[in-house]
């Protein structure tokens, strides 16, 4: 199934269950900042592995925004309502790239770098991420290939981030 076939597969179950509709709505704008709340909340009064976590996401979240423009100055895909002229369910702006989705990208930072820092919160954090990822396709905003570039854009800012980690300790701490 190719990346258009399989955005419509899951945009087209819209509108038939009033409340996947809302907890899609839900997943795909507030659903990120509750997300952070709890990283931030979690940064206070967790454990050294929330903490650690809480560490990585500072220094990868830039990364991943200075990834995401870079590949913006190279690639840009309009998103799926702009370019089959529909009304999706959550207004986006239809200048803004659609590769790599930025909520993807961020939701995967946070559970990327709790898993990586093996806390048991990423039990909690890595389903969210994937609700996120489905919820922006549901609504109409992102292809597939969008969230798993968000993904792959996570992924990679985390890996760039725990290099600068080390660095900065060895240059500065002499590790």
């Amino acid at each position: 199934m190719d990346n258009v076939s399989l955005f419509f597969s899951i945009f087209n179950l819209n509108g038939r269950s009033f409340v996947l509709d809302q907890s899609m709505i839900f997943a795909t704008v507030p659903l990120i900042y509750l997300t952070f709340l709890l990283v931030f909340v979690l940064a206070i009064k967790g454990g050294i592995r929330e903490k650690k976590a809480f560490l990585l996401t500072v220094l990868a979240l830039p990364l991943a925004v200075l990834l995401i423009k870079t590949i913006h100055l190279f690639f840009f895909e309009p998103r799926p309502f702009v370019s089959f002229n529909f009304v999706p369910i959550v207004m986006e702006s239809a200048n803004s790239a659609s590769f790599p989705s930025r909520h993807a990208t961020i939701a995967g930072v946070l559970a990327f770098a709790f898993i990586y820092s093996k806390s048991s919160w990423s039990l909690l954090f890595l389903p969210i991420a994937v609700w996120i990822g489905i919820s922006r396709i549901y609504v109409g905003v992102h292809y597939p290939l969008d969230i798993l570039g968000g993904f792959v854009v996570a992924i990679t800012s985390l890996a760039l981030a725990i290099l600068t980690k080390k660095f900065l300790g060895k240059v500065f701490l002499r590790i």
